[in-house]
């Protein structure tokens, strides 16, 4: 309590207890004598304002005349008091004080209450008597100041007003859709201070997050400010989260600086839609058309735009976009098959108003088939076990129990997809048997959703539910040449594997071919029934040209879980290449005509792999066969020498042709061979001895002449000769004679006195000769005689020629029929 103590007097009146002191006083104060208050010396002028809860009042008491004791003594009292004269509190301390003196009294007043506090002291005791200076008591009042106190006001008072993007007011009584906020913010001072600051102002619409600061404003002391804040986004319907913050100095109370709340948002105005149906449900016919009216009334300030959906009995009859003006009425005319059932009617689209009322339904009340269940309770699935990909053969048995024909289906649903069976129409107490194919897709346990469904009648009871059925995984399907050979007999032959995964047999189609050039044949295409497992064949595509095997297997009404359309595989490119070529001379060289002789052929397989039989045919050249061969098959580098033996044909010059027939190809090579000429008998060729006769006498004249002419300048010489007469004139090293190689007959020329080796240029046998005829020893020069030619042998066979001397173009060889530049043999 305010002014309390270690001394606590009754709460009387001060002027009570004075007056009651005042009757007492002693003589002293009568005379003069004692002590009283220095005016001037108190610290605490009237109304005297401050900031604190405290005050240290201060002044100074003196003491006049004098005592028969030598001092004073008394008791000082002080009260605090409200404006209103309400005692808050009363103390009081004594006081002794020697004559003609004077002593400073110092009072606490404490726990001041913020505003005004009336201050009330007087003594008692030895009191002296009250001059202009000097008084026994005095009052004061003492204001104590509010400290800072600044707050936004409660949420309540804060207004938040719709308004356009120019700040004006749109008229609406809540913030709607598409309007701007405007926030009226009461700030209020209710302290002795004035304060300066600003306010932070956040709207968050959980999309986008606005913060907005007020311009710097004042709030005297006990005086409220409104600040106005217009947003800058236009909101939408939904909740706006609202914080406003103090920004300025802060007071020691921080809950009422912060204000944070939400807004909601209204939707924009709205269609308001109802849905009305309207038919006539007289005389109803089960089977007959039945027309209804849907009719859509819009009564709301704005257009609607929208689809108006009608179902019966939960199936879909019509589906139509409309279109409605404000206060406006739109109908639309439908027609079903009149059943008994629920027709639905719904407008859907654009967002309405929540009083609208978007569905009307109307309930159909017929005479009708009725149909029920006349086996099991849920359809039978047939066909199993079954795969993904697969079909389930689905079938119920039904009964129509009503008074009317009528039609009824299957109906399933599964994973979205619906599919409905073949309608069966059956008379009145007749059963039969729904069926319905169903795909099934989804490996485990797919739930399909069943229902009867009757296009005229109704049910007894709900014909519909579900029921699971296992599905495996779709079974794999893979497939390859597992080997592809090639030979010469049987040309290619391809080893395939199907292989179909664990579950049931399947029907696939089998496709076997070849590809060459890009282009593709087929020889082998069949359906057939693949048990699960390996299934395998081999296959003879023959000897034909081929790049790869080709294999295509495709499912028959089914699908494998990964299959390749087609497999194909290289055929081996390793092939015999057989070659052929004459070998040597014909034996004997240059025989002649209806001469039994022998021609020789190398042949030869320079290919990777062996080859097939053959047969070796020798044609003349006039294309009579001469003779034939067989050849067995020839390993990869293997080579034969085959000889054929036939009676020379006629001719200088013989052309020979070799064929090969082996498989299905065929080689075949040339070659000209020199044939001898038969002269013809001498006894029947007229010798023309006169002009032999003439010639020499012609010549012996001209030698006569040059003999003479050279023995006019030179002496005869003389030679020595141990020869014969017959062979003065003639070089016995320029004859030369014919021998026969001994390994391939080869007709070799030779000096006559040449002994030695000789090597065949055809065969490259060495064989050695003996001298032919006695050493001849030249004792004598001899003339030699010179025809004007030189023999050259030609480069390739060896052939000895004689060509003139001065003569330097081609020759060819009449054994090989080699052409050659005469400058290139040797002479």
């Amino acid at each position: 309590m305010a002014g309390d103590s270690n001394t606590v007097f009754p709460k009387i009146s001060v002027i009570f207890v004075l007056t009651l002191l005042l009757l007492n006083l002693p003589t002293a104060a009568a005379s003069g004598n004692g002590i009283l208050i220095n005016n001037s010396t108190i610290n605490l002028t009237d109304f005297q304002s401050t900031n604190d809860s405290y005050f240290t009042l201060e002044f100074d008491v003196d003491a006049f005349g004098q005592s028969s004791t030598g001092y004073y003594e008394g008791i000082i009292h002080y009260e605090m008091q409200k404006i209103d004269g309400s005692v808050l509190s009363n103390q009081s301390v004594n006081f002794n004080i020697s004559e003609a003196s004077s002593q400073q009294i110092v009072v606490n007043l404490t726990s001041l209450d913020i505003g005004y506090t009336v201050v009330v002291l007087g003594l008692t005791g030895d009191v002296g008597t009250e001059s202009q200076s000097h008084s026994s008591h005095f009052e004061r009042t003492i204001h104590r100041l509010n400290p800072l106190n600044i707050s936004i006001a409660e949420i309540s008072s804060i207004l938040f007003e719709p308004v356009d993007s120019t700040n004006t007011a749109t008229g609406n009584n809540s913030i709607s859709d598409g309007d701007y906020l405007q926030l009226q913010i009461p700030v209020i001072n209710s302290g002795d201070f004035d304060w300066n600051g600003s306010l932070n102002i956040t709207i968050d619409d959980g999309n986008r997050l606005e913060q907005g600061v007020s311009e710097e404003f004042q709030v005297n002391d006990f005086q409220t400010v409104i600040i106005t804040y217009n947003s800058t986004n236009q909101f939408f319907e939904g909740d706006l989260i609202v914080t406003i913050d103090l920004v300025g100095e802060n007071d020691s109370y921080s809950e009422d600086d912060t204000r944070s709340f939400t807004i909601s948002v209204q939707p924009p105005p709205l269609p308001l839609i109802q849905v009305e149906i309207n038919f006539v449900g007289e005389n109803l016919v089960a089977g007959d058309p039945l027309p209804f009216e849907v009719v859509i009334y819009n009564n709301g300030t704005v257009a609607f735009a929208g689809e108006l959906n009608c179902d019966f009995n939960g199936e879909s009859v019509s589906e139509s976009s409309i279109i409605s003006a404000p206060q406006s009425i739109v109908s639309n005319n439908i027609s079903v098959i009149t059943k008994p059932g629920l027709i639905m009617c719904e407008v859907t689209g654009q967002r309405m108003d929540v009083s609208s009322n978007s569905i009307s339904t109307i309930q159909i009340d017929v005479e009708s088939a009725m149909f029920e269940l006349a086996g099991s309770s849920s359809p039978s699935a047939l066909g199993g076990p079954w795969h993904a990909g697969d079909e389930a053969q689905m079938s119920l048995l039904i009964r129509n129990s009503g008074e009317i024909t009528g039609n009824a289906s299957l109906k399933i649903e599964s994973n979205g997809v619906i599919m409905q069976g073949q309608s069966i129409n059956l008379l009145p107490g007749e059963a039969g048997e729904v069926t319905l194919s169903m795909p099934l897709t989804q490996v485990g346990q797919q739930i399909l959703n069943w229902s009867l469904y009757t296009t005229d009648g109704d049910t007894v009871g709900d014909l519909s539910g579900s029921i699971s059925i296992p599905v495996a995984q779709r079974q794999t399907l893979d497939f390859t040449f597992t080997e592809v050979t090639w030979d010469t007999d049987e040309g290619i032959d391809a080893s395939w594997s199907v292989d179909l995964s664990n579950g049931i047999e399947r029907d696939v189609n089998i496709k076997i071919g070849y590809s060459y050039l890009s282009e593709e044949t087929t020889i082998f295409d069949v359906d057939m029934i693949l048990q699960p497992g390996n299934t395998a064949g081999q296959i003879n595509i023959g000897t034909i040209s081929a790049d790869f095997v080709v294999i295509r297997v495709q499912e028959l009404n089914w699908i494998a879980e990964s299959s390749f359309s087609s497999y194909t595989k290289l055929v081996p490119d390793d092939r015999p290449n057989y070659d052929i070529e004459f070998t040597g001379q014909s034996n004997p060289n240059r025989p002649s005509a209806g001469q039994l002789s022998t021609v020789s052929v190398t042949v030869s397989n320079i290919g990777e792999t062996s080859g097939p039989n053959g047969n070796l045919i020798l044609y003349g050249q006039s294309g009579r066969i001469l003779d034939q061969k067989t050849t067995a098959s020839l390993a990869s580098g293997d080579s034969t020498l085959v000889t054929f033996s036939f009676s020379w044909p006629a001719g200088s010059e013989v052309t020979l042709n070799c064929k090969w027939d082996y498989g299905e190809d065929s080689t075949s090579i040339d070659r000209q061979f020199i044939s001898s000429v038969i002269e013809e008998d001498s006894s029947k060729t007229s010798i023309p001895w006169g002009g032999i006769l003439g010639g020499l006498a012609v010549a012996a004249v001209i030698i006569l002449l040059i003999r003479l002419k050279d023995s006019s300048k030179t002496k005869p010489q003389v030679v020595k000769s141990s020869v014969s007469e017959s062979k003065k004139s003639t070089d016995i090293s320029a004859i030369k004679i014919e021998i026969s190689c001994p390994e391939c007959s080869r007709q070799l020329r030779i000096p006559q006195n040449y002994s030695g080796t000789v090597k065949c240029p055809d065969c490259s046998n060495s064989f050695e000769v003996d001298d032919t005829i006695e050493e001849i020893e030249e004792e004598e020069t001899v003339e030699t005689l010179n025809d004007g030619k030189i023999e050259i042998s030609c480069p390739e066979c060896r052939q000895s020629l004689r060509i003139p001397n001065s003569y330097e173009g081609s020759v060819r060889c009449p054994s090989c029929k080699n052409i050659f530049k005469s400058t290139d043999s040797e002479v």
